[in-house]
């Protein structure tokens, strides 16, 4: 894979999938646990997301010889949290609208901005949090890879 071109839709989109299969699996075992009306608990699985940007911007770092621009890595972060997030809320949606109408029942009356939250409104506010903390992530690791201005080292000589 060192040899290979890594695009930064590819990376991104497989690492999002692989987040949003995560958070799925997260979501399933939380509900069997009966843990699903903790705030915390539930919107912890976007953990998922971080992780995945980590293993993303190291796929494509390593993809180029260690080398890792900064705007790629912001896309990647970007990329990873809209489609792991968007996939997710897309789950979420269909859950709590034809699966689990209790869980509906339960989001509906809890207060998030101060109004009802309908089950769209929901989804957009799930992507647009994973979208979020993708971006942030990916900005953040992109402090500390970034080698695409000089370094210390190189402005000491």
């Amino acid at each position: 894979m060192a040899t290979e071109k890594v695009s930064i839709p590819s990376i991104g989109v497989r690492y999002g999938i692989i987040a949003c299969v995560l958070m799925i699996i997260y979501f399933i075992v939380m509900v069997l646990l009966g843990l699903s009306d903790i705030e915390v608990v539930r919107f912890s699985s976007h953990i998922f997301i971080i992780i995945a940007v980590v293993l993303a911007i190291g796929t494509f770092k390593r993809s180029r010889g260690g080398h890792m621009p900064y705007l790629p890595g912001l896309g990647i972060g970007f990329v990873v949290g809209l489609v792991g997030s968007a996939l997710y809320a897309a789950f979420i949606f269909l859950y709590a609208h034809f699966i689990d109408q209790d869980y509906q029942q339960s989001l509906r009356t809890q207060d998030y901005f101060g109004t009802f939250l309908s089950p769209l409104a929901l989804a957009g506010s799930i992507t647009l949090l994973g979208l979020m903390i993708g971006a942030f992530t990916g900005y953040t690791l992109m402090m500390l890879y970034d080698n695409s201005g000089g370094s210390f080292e190189n402005k000491k000589a």
